[in-house]
Order: C-alpha cells, then structure tokens, then sequence
C-alpha cells in the first residue's frame, strides 16, 4: 500500500488517515503533560465527527429502505489506544433463528459500501487537517 507521510501523519491509498506511533504519543503525553491525553482523546473524536455525519447522511440516501429505519443509520465514533473508528449506534439481534425480521445480516456490506468508504474519502483529508492541528495545539501546550 502506497503512503504519503507528512510529519507523523500517513495518508495511504484510500480513505483512512494513519498517525503513526498514536499508543506512544498517548502513552506520553499521560506521563508528561497532566491532562494533555483527555485533549487529544476528545480532539479525536472531533476529527471523526464529520467522517460519521457523512457516513450517516449517505447510508440515508444511498441504501434503499433506510429512511424507513433511520435508527440503522446512527452512528458512533469509538476509539482504542490505536484507532478512531465509526460504527452503526444501533447492535441488532443476536437471535439464532436466520428467519428473524430483526437481523439484519446484509446490512454490513451495505454499510461499508454504500457509507462508510465514500465518507471516510469524503472526510480523510478533513480528519488529516484536524489531527495535524490537533497534534500541534497539545504539543504547544
């Protein structure tokens, strides 16, 4: 996979934003900086924001009878010690009977293809800004 690198931020070849060594810088700034970790938690999430807003918008619009169900379309952003990710509000049913009206065992492709890989193009460059000046600010401080 091909990446451009600007400073520790990597944009590969499609619509994700990489900040390389993200565990380490987190890990650090709790040992140095009192504080500093819950910033960059939140300015995170921030960055994400539009990338979920988008992916929200074109579930609705992209993927038939989604407007019936809205609740589908909400999304979440959550975050590990090594990624930001967006993922439906909504968890379905675990029921074991494949002939539930509840599941909705189709709707993962549908999402990632008709969502959340256009709004995760749409939004990466914006994410990529927003983390640079991100990283920036807690830096400065």
């Amino acid at each position: 996979m091909a990446t451009a690198t600007i400073g520790t931020l990597s944009v590969p070849q499609g619509p994700y934003v990489y900040v390389e060594g993200l565990a380490q810088i987190q890990r650090d700034l709790r040992r140095s900086i009192p504080g500093a970790h819950k910033v960059l938690h939140q300015g995170l999430k921030l960055a994400a924001e539009p990338t979920a807003q988008a992916a929200e918008l074109l579930a609705l619009g992209r993927i038939r009878r989604m407007p019936r169900s809205p609740q589908w379309a909400v999304t979440r952003i959550g975050e590990t010690s090594h990624a930001v990710y967006i993922v439906p509000k909504e968890r379905g049913v675990k029921s074991r009977n494949p002939y539930d009206p509840r599941r909705r065992p189709n709707l993962v492709r549908l999402m990632l293809e008709r969502a959340y890989d256009p709004a995760a193009n749409i939004g990466a460059r914006a994410a990529q800004a927003r983390v640079e000046a991100l990283l920036d600010q807690v830096i400065a401080a």
